[in-house]
């Protein structure tokens, strides 16, 4: 099973894959397409590669980028070598000029230390120069994951650890550039597929009315499961890929105008899932859902849900350590529901 390494991430499905993958082989047929709908970390999606072609999405623009560099990308690789020839010079151009300081700016001595602001800055300010497409991307996950290592936090973004915490030394002393070279070796033989896989960025919605999925097989669903944001938990991320100076708010200094989940409120989920169900039946596309026993709409209703729509459902119930974020290790289920009119 291929195993992609990525940015740490809430809900990350890596020791899943072993349950996930089987059952999406079961209803999409040799050489279909599957589509990843809410991409995320990219893992499932990345394992997929080796079996169909993978269609991904994501509304936030980090998940859109990873799909760039791993999924899409049929032809490029980088490692510390090339990461020093692509960039070395223009970190030093960087540091010298300061053309990129968002970071140094707005995050010195919160989720980083200022050292490490001052290098994410000019490391990233490198990639913008890197022609290739597919080598930026790749370049961006690296960075991205060389930040997950270093951050000053309790395993996420949504918050920054104190000054006074036993863990900020440490943690602040890290050398971000080691870390970052580090990465970009973990994607000197990443899986290249030749298969015409495509990455979106959008509100699931929004690529509903188009003709995007018109060819699309299976649909894998792994939506948010709490009432927690997942662009609270990784603005940091979105901030970086983007480097468009947002204003930023509160203590947390979060994006403005983040996105805001449907998924994620008790008021709103079943017609998030009534919304792809419906899309599923009108459009002949089977549907791997993954969710949790105790997640915002009751595991029993989402059944009974996917049984108005589909002829066809199964449930696996699989125990598991679920992360919290910095919580410690919650013991859950996780609920696959596989659903096809085969």
């Amino acid at each position: 099973m291929l195993q992609l390494d990525t940015i740490r991430y809430m809900g990350n499905k890596s020791k899943l894959l072993e349950f996930i993958i089987p059952e999406i082989k079961k209803v999409t047929p040799k050489n279909g397409i599957v589509c990843d709908l809410m991409a995320g970390s990219n893992v499932v999606s990345y394992a997929l590669k080796e079996f169909f072609t993978v269609y991904t999405n994501d509304i936030q623009e980090y998940s859109y980028t990873i799909s760039d560099a791993v999924i899409v990308n049929q032809t490029e690789t980088i490692n510390s070598k090339s990461a020093i020839s692509d960039l070395q010079s223009d970190i030093i151009d960087n540091n010298k000029n300061k053309f990129f300081s968002f970071f140094e700016k707005t995050y010195a001595k919160t989720y980083f230390s200022l050292k490490q602001c001052c290098d994410i800055d000019s490391i990233r300010y490198a990639i913008s120069k890197v022609d290739n497409q597919y080598r930026r991307s790749l370049y961006l996950l690296a960075l991205m994951n060389a930040m997950c290592i270093v951050q000053s936090t309790p395993g996420h973004f949504a918050q920054f650890m104190p000054s006074e915490h036993k863990r900020i030394i440490p943690l602040q002393k890290m050398d971000l550039c080691q870390e970052f070279l580090k990465k970009c070796d973990k994607y000197s033989d990443i899986y290249l597929s030749h298969t015409q896989n495509k990455a979106f960025c959008k509100d699931y919605k929004e690529l509903f009315k188009s003709e995007a999925l018109k060819n699309v097989n299976t649909i894998y669903l792994d939506s948010p499961y709490s009432q927690e944001q997942y662009s609270r938990f990784y603005h940091i991320l979105e901030t970086v890929v983007k480097y468009d100076n947002p204003v930023v708010n509160f203590k947390a200094k979060y994006r403005e105008n983040r996105f805001m989940s449907g998924f994620c409120y008790k008021s709103k989920v079943e017609k998030e899932f009534v919304n792809i169900l419906d899309f599923c039946k009108s459009n002949n596309v089977n549907l791997v859902i993954s969710y949790s026993n105790k997640a915002v709409l009751p595991i029993n209703k989402l059944e009974d849900l996917c049984k108005q729509y589909f002829k066809c459902v199964n449930r696996q119930d699989i125990a598991y350590n679920h992360s919290t974020q910095g919580k410690g290790n919650q013991k859950l289920s996780e609920v696959i529901i596989t659903c096809s009119n085969i």
